[in-house]
């Protein structure tokens, strides 16, 4: 990470890495300064949102 604001490219990543572990303060930070500026990445974390819940539903449902 370079400067202040990030790129979709970098914000595209740390979404998808912060599936898997929590995210330092700064990466958190400004990734969320990144979203409040870019429509097109908060629809990309309103996606990943949408399938983990998906995924954890399907899970539950094939479990029973």
């Amino acid at each position: 990470m370079t400067g202040w604001m990030i790129s979709c490219r970098e914000a595209t990543r740390l979404t998808l890495e912060g599936e898997d572990r929590r995210l330092p303060l700064t990466e958190r930070l400004s990734l969320r300064l990144h979203r409040r500026v870019c429509t097109n990445c908060r629809r990309f974390a309103r996606q990943v949102a949408l399938m983990r819940e998906a995924s954890a539903r399907w899970r539950h449902y094939t479990e029973d």
